[in-house]
């Protein structure tokens, strides 16, 4: 196909996407916020903490209107403010309970409105959508997004333990306190008994923002356990997934683990399909029903000599 026919067909697909958009975000405007203060809502849930400089900078917004919308939602009770502990000169943005609260409120309306734009689709329909989906996230990504894979920093580990607390919140209703303080505690100890010649840490990063994460931790000199693995919601079915995870293995063999395992829930359709492919296999399951929801856990294991 000539360059000019796939410009017309973009710039077409652009117009239509534009329109569906416009039904889908209607909501988000009923709700009293426009969707950049949705935008903005959502990065601050990402993590604990954050700064005004940081929104301006990921979503490319003026810093006159980003102080504007701040004070905004400081006076709704939506957000906090205080001075950083390590330098009193940035002021650290906090969401408050209230605040993500409202931001749940809205991330369900809009999954609910989702929900009824493909009722009529049938299971085989909405598969073969997902997947132009992700094949148009694949090539518009490589061309415009700078993604890579780096070893982790101290600023980081707020942004794993929130993220993931805020992802399976939203995606598998983990809302206990022992699940809250499973993943919480789970990710502090990893970092404070770190052993870079046994343990390792990667950061997915997509144009220079945190993006996703995987770990490897020792549970004796052979076997290795593969932990906090995610990704951001936009970046899935690129096949960064699988890089990452590959990138993890990678340093398993490097280290000379015998054996890698990992535990997950069988809700995670899209992981235990990278798993798979990367040669585990589940060895054992357990119900659980303490994270807020009752669960399959599976073990999966995966030989690596």
């Amino acid at each position: 196909m000539k360059k000019n026919d796939i410009v017309t067909e973009i710039r077409g697909f652009n117009r239509f996407y534009t329109n569906i958009l416009g039904l889908l975000d209607q909501h988000i405007i009923d709700s009293g916020y426009s969707l950049t203060e949705a935008r903005i809502l959502f990065e601050i849930s990402k993590t604990e903490t954050c700064t005004a400089n940081k929104l301006c900078s990921v979503l490319d917004i003026d810093r006159s209107y980003m102080s504007k919308i701040v004070n905004k939602f400081e006076k709704e009770q939506l957000i906090s403010r205080s001075a950083c502990d390590r330098d009193n000169r940035n002021i650290e943005i906090h969401m408050t309970e209230k605040g993500r609260t409202v931001f749940h409120e809205l991330e369900n309306s809009a999954n609910e409105q989702i929900e009824n734009l493909i009722s009529s689709l049938d299971a085989a329909d909405c598969e073969k959508l997902l997947g132009s989906i992700r094949t148009i996230k694949k090539y518009f990504s490589r061309a415009t997004k700078d993604i890579n894979i780096r070893p982790y920093r101290e600023e980081d580990i707020s942004y794993v333990i929130d993220r993931q607390l805020s992802l399976y919140e939203s995606e598998r209703r983990f809302t206990t306190d022992i699940w809250k303080n499973y993943l919480t505690k789970g990710v502090i100890a990893l970092v404070e008994n770190f052993d870079p010649q046994k343990d390792c840490m990667f950061i997915l990063e997509c144009d220079k923002s945190p993006a996703g994460c995987v770990a490897i931790t020792h549970t004796n000199d052979s076997v290795a356990q593969l932990r906090y693995f995610f990704l951001e919601p936009e970046l899935r079915g690129l096949g960064v997934g699988t890089g990452l995870l590959h990138k993890a293995l990678d340093f398993c063999r490097e280290k000379k683990y015998s054996q890698a395992f990992l535990w997950t829930v069988s809700a995670q359709e899209t992981a235990r399909k990278l798993y798979k492919k990367a040669g585990f296999v589940i060895t054992e399951t357990n119900e659980n029903k303490s994270w807020g929801i009752p669960v399959l856990e599976e073990k999966w294991e995966l030989d690596l000599v």
